[in-house]
């Protein structure tokens, strides 16, 4: 699949009355200190994080699960080498006030990568459902606007599956912004941990060490939302895309509700 882990051997040394020492006691709990770096808000997986993830799965169902770690190590590698970890850039609303000359920079990095046409033709029904979309910045074209009533079914079923953030489509989705991180250096593991296993992730749900991957992916990708994602701005792509879908018919949400 393409995806890549750096891991971080750690020695741990006997055990001792302070085991716990650079654990900080929050109530009942102890929080260890990979999550101390973090000021964490709640954020809802399918009314926030599911939507800035979703063009990731836009990407797999129209090119290939190996298409889109390539899209997802390309970006992470553009960021990091340009040194801007402003965000994570997994996330749709990371793109939305990435400067004109930045965005036609990673167009030229993707098309040197001979990904970018590809990438337009995967997202181009996709964008003409969400033209204010983001990514459309690092883009060469612009959405024509004009809805394939086909392609709209197939992307109201996506959203329905999607709704479960521990499918496996849901799984695969947040797997990319994990991959990201990792690409980027942002995210290093323990040997032993699950997400050094990371790409067993490919096996999800079918083995018992993919699921325990699958669990810490999603685990990562809410700890990596609730910390920067934007939140009730009447501008930021959430709420466009929430906005929009109940714009186009005969996309139906009323299972929401319930």
């Amino acid at each position: 699949m393409g995806f890549r882990i750096t891991t971080m051997a750690k020695h741990l040394g006997k055990k001792t009355g302070k085991v716990l020492e650079s654990y900080r006691k929050i109530g009942p709990r102890f929080v260890p200190p990979m999550l101390q770096m973090f000021q964490f808000d709640y954020v809802s997986w399918l009314s926030q994080t599911m939507p800035e993830l979703v063009w990731w799965g836009v990407l797999i169902d129209m090119g290939s699960l190996r298409f889109a770690a390539r899209v997802a190590e390309e970006l992470a590698g553009y960021f990091k080498q340009a040194n801007n970890r402003e965000h994570w850039w997994a996330f749709l609303s990371d793109y939305s006030d990435l400067p004109e000359e930045s965005a036609h920079n990673v167009a030229e990095h993707l098309m040197k990568a001979n990904l970018l046409t590809d990438l337009q033709a995967c997202l181009s029904d996709f964008l003409n459902l969400y033209p204010a979309c983001p990514i459309t910045r690092v883009l060469d074209v612009r959405p024509s606007g004009l809805v394939d009533i086909a392609y709209l079914s197939q992307f109201e079923n996506r959203l329905r599956v999607l709704e479960d953030k521990r499918s496996r489509d849901g799984v695969l989705i947040q797997a990319q912004a994990v991959y990201m991180a990792f690409v980027s250096g942002r995210l290093r593991v323990m040997q032993g941990l699950a997400l050094a296993d990371f790409p067993e992730v490919i096996r999800y749900p079918e083995t018992e060490r993919s699921l325990q991957v699958g669990a810490s992916i999603c685990a990562t990708v809410n700890m990596l939302a609730g910390n920067t994602l934007p939140r009730f701005r009447e501008d930021t792509w959430v709420q466009y895309f929430w906005k929009r879908s109940l714009e186009l018919h005969p996309l139906n949400f009323r299972h929401l509700e319930q």
